[in-house]
């Protein structure tokens, strides 16, 4: 618990919190070894999971939309994957604070842990789920592009997101119970106005849709590289600029409403 000893305060618990990689990496493989706990394949039922669904509905769309399914799998693979992780960060976000009263009131840890710690226990079912991709790639006769060394890269970011996500829900959350039931209704209406099943490209002159949804851009910046899709600099632009402005934004709240958590739960 070396990690979480070091003095911290509303102005360096973002910073310190993430630091604390020991504590939080531990807390969040315990809350994937519970859920699971006494099943035969473990974590990889999310990842057989997400198989049967793309196979399901990369048949049926492919034909509604009129998609050739060589393409549209891996495509329609990535695409599911990747919202999973997002939708997960978002919905479980709202409870970050929430879900960790007992631990807040009773032990002095970084608040920024407790969201880490939903972060990475998300990100390592998406690193369980992307098997599924590579599936889709090899069943489809496609082969990772050379720009697939931007993955890892986009992956960090995808993770960075989740942090700063986390931080924010959490602390509106925490303060307003009834926001995490508008959030939860907001992603499911989120999914169908983001290009996750569906190409931009279907929609001609109102592609500004897509473009202006910045999920897309974080869905597009891991999925150009790995099936081979033209990568757009203006997605890493967005991924970028929201990541600054999340945590500007976290960074904020922790300086004002930091020390009024506890209360709140």
């Amino acid at each position: 618990m070396t990690n979480g000893s070091t003095t911290h305060n509303e102005r360096n618990d973002l910073f310190i919190g993430m630091r604390a990689s020991q504590i939080w990496g531990t807390l969040g493989w315990h809350d994937i070894r519970q859920r699971y706990r006494r099943s035969f394949l473990g974590p990889f039922w999310f990842t057989l999971s997400t198989l049967i669904m793309v196979v399901v509905l990369g048949e049926l769309y492919s034909t509604l939309l009129q998609q050739e399914i060589t393409n549209y799998l891996p495509y329609l693979a990535v695409g599911l994957v990747i919202w999973q992780y997002l939708a997960s960060s978002v919905n479980e976000g709202c409870t970050s604070f929430i879900g960790s009263a007992y631990l807040i009131n009773q032990i002095r840890l970084p608040l920024t842990v407790h969201v880490c710690r939903i972060a990475w226990r998300n990100f390592v079912i998406l690193l369980h789920s992307l098997p599924v991709v590579v599936i889709m790639l090899i069943a489809s006769g496609h082969w990772p592009s050379p720009a697939f060394f931007l993955v890892p890269l986009a992956l960090f970011l995808l993770l960075l997101h989740g942090v700063w996500i986390g931080v924010v829900l959490g602390m509106f959350c925490a303060r307003f119970r009834d926001i995490s039931q508008i959030v939860t209704n907001l992603v499911q209406v989120a999914f169908f106005f983001t290009p996750v099943m569906w190409s931009p490209e279907i929609l001609k002159d109102r592609a500004w849709v897509a473009t202006c949804n910045p999920l897309y851009h974080l869905i597009e910046i891991v999925r150009a590289p790995i099936i081979g899709r033209p990568i757009h600099f203006e997605s890493w632009v967005w991924s970028v600029g929201f990541l600054i402005i999340g945590f500007g934004f976290a960074q904020y709240l922790m300086q004002r409403y930091r020390n009024r958590v506890p209360y709140w739960l």
